[in-house]
């Protein structure tokens, strides 16, 4: 005996079914509206607005380039005096509040040459300002990692000091490894920004650029290794050295968002890099244009860079390489091959 139920394929029903269940969930939406699933915590936008409404205003710590709860990149060629700038930033917060300005990079004798007059007559830092250094010798415990150890022992100077403003110069020691790859830079950034909520913090990290070239402006991608470490910064400023005199330097603000990006190429903050008496620092001058302190490279010079890419591409060389080389940008090198290359 013919049954039409035994031609509806089993398949088939599951798929109404599901259709179903579906017409009816969205018919009827979940009434729970704050509550957290795995890595999200779900809320309505005005729910976002009223808890919003108990936390401060951010309040700008450094001229809008940094702002309280932020973490925030610092980066620049070697030698330019992003050390110093940052000294400088961290002298003028510790008015305010107690700053960790963590010293990686200069002994003790150095730090005192660059705030003293020859040795002499030092300059008197705000009692709110502590240098940190690694130790002579240290020994990391057995079973721990470089990077847990690092974060251990910066997460016991914060309960010792009280501190919620850190500067870290710089990036490259703050792990073992390469940090101009992604899958090491990631897990950085990552536990950073754990710090950063679980204590309050304001970081700022200072970082090299890449080779880069003198005549083209600075931008994100010049930030030495994985452009992925800005992805997690809430804001980046960079320092550029002027072609107009050795001593003038210029700041550009290149991602913020607790403001307007107020210092962009049109509108870079132009310094003088000078120590009078016993304290190395960037005096103020102008407000100015970047494209006024770039090097503009004349007709020949142009010419002997195309050979350079054409000779380095003819030996299999990858355009980025070619970029990192030559100094110029890796969109540069593809113009110039797509137009020489026939």
């Amino acid at each position: 005996m013919n049954d039409s139920n035994n031609f509806i394929p089993t398949q088939g029903l599951d798929l109404l079914q599901r259709l179903k269940a579906e017409a009816l969930a969205m018919a009827n939406p979940p009434t729970e509206t704050n509550f957290e699933a795995g890595f999200f915590r779900c809320r309505t936008a005005n729910q976002c607005l009223s808890d919003a409404k108990s936390q401060p205003v951010p309040t700008d710590l450094f001229y809008s380039l940094w702002f309280e709860n932020e973490l925030t990149i610092l980066f620049a060629d070697t030698g330019i005096g992003k050390s110093v700038y940052a000294v400088q930033i961290a002298d003028t917060i510790s008015h305010n509040r107690k700053v960790l300005y963590i010293d990686l990079e200069l002994s003790d004798k150095q730090f005192q040459k660059r705030y003293s007059d020859n040795y002499l007559n030092e300059y008197t830092f705000n009692e709110n300002f502590y240098r940190i250094s690694f130790k002579s010798r240290y020994s990391i415990p057995e079973g721990t990692s470089y990077e847990d150890y690092f974060i251990s022992s910066l997460v016991n100077l914060l309960d010792r000091t009280g501190a919620q403003v850190i500067i870290i110069d710089n990036m490259t020691r703050l792990i073992s490894s390469d940090t101009d790859k992604a899958q090491t830079a990631k897990p950085v950034m990552d536990r950073l920004n754990d710090l950063k909520f679980d204590y309050g913090l304001s970081i700022l990290c200072l970082e090299h650029t890449r080779k880069t070239s003198s005549s083209q402006p600075i931008s994100l991608n010049d930030l030495q290794g994985s452009k992925m470490k800005s992805n997690f910064a809430d804001s980046a400023f960079t320092i550029g050295r002027s072609a107009r005199d050795p001593n003038i330097r210029y700041v550009k603000q290149l991602k913020a968002r607790s403001c307007e990006n107020i210092y962009d190429s049109e509108n870079i903050i132009v310094y003088e890099i000078l120590k009078e008496t016993n304290f190395l620092h960037f005096r103020f001058i102008e407000y100015g244009n970047e494209q006024e302190h770039l090097k503009h490279i004349n007709d020949e010079e142009k010419t002997a860079k195309i050979e350079q890419v054409m000779q380095l591409h003819s030996q299999n060389i990858s355009n980025r390489a070619i970029a990192l080389q030559l100094g110029i940008s890796e969109g540069v090198v593809r113009k110039w091959l797509k137009k020489h290359i026939r």
